[in-house]
Formats: structure tokens, sequence, C-alpha cells
């Protein structure tokens, strides 16, 4: 850190969480100790390394300790709960952040920032792979499911202003999750984050990292997967039910015309009362206060109508002009529900679960 750094003391209280680590954390902490007036860091069950810790409590970090590992979200409700409300900033005990990065993470917040601060690389340079695909994949997902768009996601370099500590800490998630669901509750804060350009650093192609790329993958995009495990199966539904409807009236006499609209109606019916409750109570959690038809039925309905109309009017419309007809238009309608499959999503997430929403309760 250049000498200017050092002689400016910043109020924001610097959390650092670790497992299991290595000599980086005490030079992190001793480039810091000069420019930060307060630096927590939680041992977060760690197994060894332990002499590192009593390294930064010498150098005068202040340090909390988990009896078993918990977590990196633990680690840093942990931290939150302890400082209560000061500006904070959280970095990684790996090196992965310098001094000079966490300092303009500080400094944006004392200039009165409301939202959160979001160290965000350039992914410049040498960056295994893994973490540049794995960055871009989750941004265009989180944009998706939260309609707020952050170039990194997956930093921990981050700042959290006085304001929003008590908030933040009580977000669900233990482990790496918890970060994507700090991200995700923004959409609910004052001011959306703001981003601060960082430095990619990637220590032997972030071998340090504690980040299981298949359970901790699984719990960050928890939410997508149950809404995809959802639609799968009322799609498998809907379709049946659509293909036997139209077997069945096909030989009846009617016109294509008909026939695909009733069947649609009646595979539509069944499928999205399942793909309701599904969604309600394992997708989005939402809970019912009281008795009575809870207002997103009514919101969630709304949206098949909107849906189930564009369903048919492309369905009949291809069918027709392709000439298909019978069983044969079951296709048809399958390629058009997939394009409709990502609006639907977003328009549940946002509107009809929203927390905004589901917390009035029922009608």
């Amino acid at each position: 850190m250049n000498d200017s750094s050092r002689a400016k003391i910043r109020n924001a209280v610097v959390l650092i969480p670790a497992y299991n680590p290595a000599d980086e954390l005490v030079l992190l902490v001793r480039e810091l100790k000069n420019s930060f007036k307060r630096i927590v860091v939680v041992d977060d069950g760690s197994q060894i390394g332990l002499e590192n810790f009593d390294k930064v409590v010498a150098l005068g970090a202040e340090l909390l300790r988990h009896d078993v590992n918990k977590g990196k979200g633990a680690a840093l409700k942990t931290g939150f709960q302890y400082i209560g409300e000061e500006d904070v900033v959280t970095a990684d005990a790996d090196g992965q952040h310098t001094p000079n990065d966490i300092a303009a993470i500080a400094d944006r917040l004392a200039l009165g920032c409301k939202g959160l601060v979001v160290g965000q690389r350039a992914f410049d340079g040498k960056v295994p792979f893994r973490s540049r695909f794995g960055n871009f994949w989750t941004r265009w997902f989180f944009f998706l499911m939260t309609g707020v768009f952050v170039r990194d996601t997956q930093t921990g370099l981050r700042g959290i202003p006085a304001g929003l500590v008590k908030r933040i800490s009580q977000i669900p998630g233990q482990r790496y999750e918890y970060e994507m669901a700090m991200l995700a509750d923004s959409k609910n804060h004052e001011e959306k984050p703001c981003a601060v350009p960082i430095k990619t650093v990637y220590i032997a192609d972030n071998k340090s990292s504690h980040f299981n790329p298949l359970l901790d993958t699984i719990r960050i995009y928890r939410s997508l997967l149950q809404f995809c495990i959802s639609s799968v199966l009322s799609f498998l539904i809907d379709n049946t039910v659509f293909a036997f409807v139209v077997w069945v009236l096909a030989d009846e006499g009617m016109t294509r015309k008909a026939y695909t609209l009733y069947a649609l109606v009646a595979s539509r019916l069944i499928s999205s009362n399942f793909n309701y409750l599904y969604n309600r109570f394992v997708v989005f959690k939402g809970r019912r206060k009281g008795g009575g038809v809870h207002r997103s039925y009514f919101d969630y309905w709304a949206l098949v109508i909107v849906i189930a109309a564009a369903s048919y009017i492309f369905t009949q419309g291809i069918s027709a002009l392709a000439d298909i007809r019978s069983v044969a238009i079951t296709p048809v309608k399958i390629l058009v529900d997939v394009i409709l499959f990502v609006s639907s999503y977003w328009f549940q997430k946002r509107f009809v679960f929203s927390k905004r929403i589901t917390e009035k309760g029922s009608l």
C-alpha cells in the first residue's frame, strides 16, 4: 500500500472470514492495520493454520471463532452481528483482494453510499476458466432472477453501509449462497449496487479457494434449479394432457383451431394449478398469513392467461402455416412454450412471488 493510503485512517471495519488460513491472511492484516481503525477476523472452525490467528491478533485484529466449520455465509453473519451498525468492508483471507482495493471500497462507502459497494474485476490476464465462465454464467442468471445487473457477482470484496448491516445479517444462507442472496436482496435497497474497479488476482489458479464447484453451485442456483424442476413436471403434465385431448377431439370432426384451443385450455388448467402450488411453496417459499385465497394466486393466473394466449396464437399460427394437424401439433406447442419459459420465470420472480407481495398474505 502506498504512503498516501497509509496516512489515511478509515472508519469502515474490515471483516475477513477465514478457514484454514495461510500466510496471506497475516500479510493482509499487516498491510491494513495502519489504514483501518478496526479489523475483525472470523475463524470458521479452522483445523490448520491456527498460528496465523495468533499472529493477526498480535497485529491488533479482533478475533471471533466458530467451534466447527459453518460456512462463509455464517462467518460473515457472525461478523456483522458483532460489528453492529458501522460501515463494513468484507474481504477474503487468501490474498485475492489487495489492500489498495479494500481501501477503495471503504472510500466509496465514506462518500455516503446507501447501497452495496461491489468490487468489479476486469477478468484480464491469466484467469482460471472456471472463474471466468462461472462469473459470466452467474451474471446473466442473476439478472434474469432479480432484474439487477451486477457485472461481477462472485467477488467477496464488498462494502456494506452501516444502515444495511442489520438487514443483511438476517438474510438466510450459511455458505457461498449467502453472498448471492445478499446481492439478490439489493433489489430492495434504497440504492442499487455500485461497482468499484479492482484488480483481478488469482493465486495458483485459485487452488486455495474452499468453494465446492458442485455443492456450492447447487446452493447458489437452488431457486432456479427448483423452478426448472417445477417447469419440467408441469411441462410433462401440460403436454400429456394436450396430446390426449387433441387425439380425442381430432376424431370428432372439429376444426384444427377448435380442438387446439380446447386442448390448450384443458392442459393449462391442470398443469398451471400444479405449477402454482409447487412454485409458491417450494421454489419461492411464499407463506400464507391467515385464511382465504392468497393474492399471488390471482396474479399467477393473470400471467397464465397471458402466457396461454401467446402460446395459442403462436402454436395455431405456426401449425396453420406449416399445415400441421392432430397430435403432430404438440411439438410446435413445445417449441413455443420453451421460448415463453424465460419470460414466465422472470415475471413470477419479480411480481407474482416477490416478498413485497407475499408478505401481504391473503385477500
